[in-house]
């Protein structure tokens, strides 16, 4: 939610109706902060008005790090407002509303001027997923290389995929009888508890070998 005519924080409000989109449709960009010197961390793929709010959808550039950064944030629930930003065309008579403007861009913003100005939804379309796949496989390619001397986490891993692949195959075995099927639940639980605890060692020692690179 880019805008509504809400009262913002500097005393004006912004007549939703009268923002001049066709420019900013041009040079879709989405800024950190309204910092226009630096490169943009994300682009609208589609912005509209709806009910006196106006609206937009981003995809961020998930390639740089501080862009990353940004949208981890939004996701994990640490930033939450966009700002507008823009040229003012025409003050309404009151002096407080910007009756007409041209919009430039939206930022992500710390606080928003508008405090209705929030994310109102996030999510990862494929192509975002497939770049965080592939980061995060050349990150652990490089956290496990044995030139690291990581022989540990790669030998929790190995027998954590062991663990794995066991509990799969007791998980969609067939037992015949009611006492058979207890005993595999048990097993079952007794195998998901080994290979959570086997995950966490795995997350502890590359936590651990992450903060000795530090």
């Amino acid at each position: 939610m880019v805008s509504t005519g809400a009262l913002d924080s500097h005393g004006e409000r912004i007549n939703v109706d009268g923002i001049n989109l066709k420019e900013f449709k041009q040079n879709p960009v989405v800024l950190w902060g309204h910092d226009g010197f630096n490169l943009p961390i994300a682009k609208a793929t589609k912005v509209w008005k709806e009910a006196g709010k106006l609206m937009a959808r981003a995809k961020f550039y998930l390639k740089d790090d501080f862009a990353r950064k940004v949208y981890e944030y939004i996701v994990d629930g640490y930033l939450n407002a966009v700002s507008i930003g823009g040229m003012v065309d025409e003050w309404a008579n009151d002096g407080i509303t910007i009756d007409k403007m041209t919009m430039k861009e939206f930022s992500v913003v710390s606080v928003p001027a508008n405090p209705e100005a929030l994310v109102a939804a996030k999510s990862l379309d494929g192509k975002q997923r497939a770049e965080l796949r592939a980061l995060a496989n050349a990150y652990a390619r490089k956290m496990l290389s044995k030139e690291d001397g990581n022989t540990e986490i790669i030998q929790n891993i190995q027998t954590l995929e062991t663990l794995v692949a066991t509990l799969k195959e007791v998980a969609h075995s067939e037992p015949q009888d009611v006492k058979a099927q207890v005993l595999t639940k048990r097993v079952v639980l007794k195998q998901a508890q080994v290979v959570v605890r086997q995950a966490e060692n795995v997350i502890r020692s590359i936590k651990l070998k992450d903060k000795n690179n530090e």
